[in-house]
């Protein structure tokens, strides 16, 4: 009898313990997904490696206007006209008719690899166009005045460049700031210049490496779209250029040049759809 009336309280404490472990909740602790850091735009980018990071530091402070990983979309405008009834510098030139343009279109695409420091590609063309109608020179002398007319000249150039941009935001909301690109691109180009039946059949074909300069300004109109402006200064080149008449080259020539100017024929006015 207490054989049975021990083994009936083991199966009843088996039951109790059972109905309690069932009746528990489950208490494991789920893992938390870390938080996505915020970025703020204006910001001061602090990056103690930089050389900059002194005690008595000196220059622009440095605002966070392009964060790292974003890309970048967008296309470069250029248009410039001119006319010799709008000229005030052709003074030696008498009854002159002619007028000229240069148009660039450049799309280009860019990823930001560091905070306001993206590298990108650029593919660009470009028209230009001139004429001169009529026009007679006179360098003040009876003896040194000649006329000229009927002169035309066409060119038309496909470049692609590789860029690195680098951005200096300008307010603690990071909407306005500057930057200097440094381009390496190859430019292959057609020029055709006539003004008698002999060079109708004429042109010149010109390849061209060039490291160039362009600063600018960027400001955000929106949040992900911004617009700027840039100016060409020069830069360093390699030129190869060939003269072909009817097909056949009759003439070459290899030169290198530098030029560091404000070049008002080299300004571009871009937009940029921020991803």
């Amino acid at each position: 009898m207490i054989k049975n009336l021990i083994k009936a309280l083991l199966v009843a404490a088996a039951l109790a313990a059972t109905c309690s472990a069932m009746g528990q909740t489950d208490k494991r602790v789920k893992p938390v997904k870390p938080t996505k850091e915020t970025i703020k735009l204006g910001a001061e980018i602090k990056d103690e490696s930089d050389s900059l990071k002194r005690k008595h530091r000196r220059g622009l402070m440095q605002h966070l206007i392009i964060p790292k990983g974003e890309w970048q979309v967008g296309a470069q405008v250029s248009h410039v006209s001119f006319s010799s009834k709008n000229s005030e510098y052709l003074l030696i030139v008498q009854n002159l008719d002619a007028n000229g343009s240069i148009t660039q279109v450049a799309p280009y695409v860019a990823y930001s690899y560091h905070d306001n420091r993206s590298i990108g590609i650029k593919l660009q063309y470009s028209a230009a166009n001139g004429s001169v109608r009529e026009g007679d020179l006179d360098f003040l002398s009876d003896d040194i005045n000649f006329n000229v007319e009927n002169i035309e000249a066409n060119m038309s150039s496909f470049q692609t460049a590789v860029y690195h941009r680098s951005y200096i935001g300008l307010d603690d909301r990071g909407r306005i700031g500057l930057f200097s690109d440094i381009s390496l691109s190859y430019t292959n180009s057609k020029t055709v210049f006539t003004y008698d039946a002999e060079t109708a059949d004429t042109h010149t074909r010109t390849n061209q490496l060039k490291l160039s300069l362009h600063p600018g300004i960027v400001v955000f109109a929106m949040n992900n779209v911004s617009t700027h402006v840039s100016m060409g200064i020069g830069g360093v080149s390699f030129n190869n250029t060939k003269y072909i008449k009817a097909g056949e080259v009759i003439g070459t020539r290899n030169y290198s040049q530098a030029k560091f100017k404000l070049n008002v024929l080299d300004i571009n006015i871009g937009v940029t759809i921020h991803l």
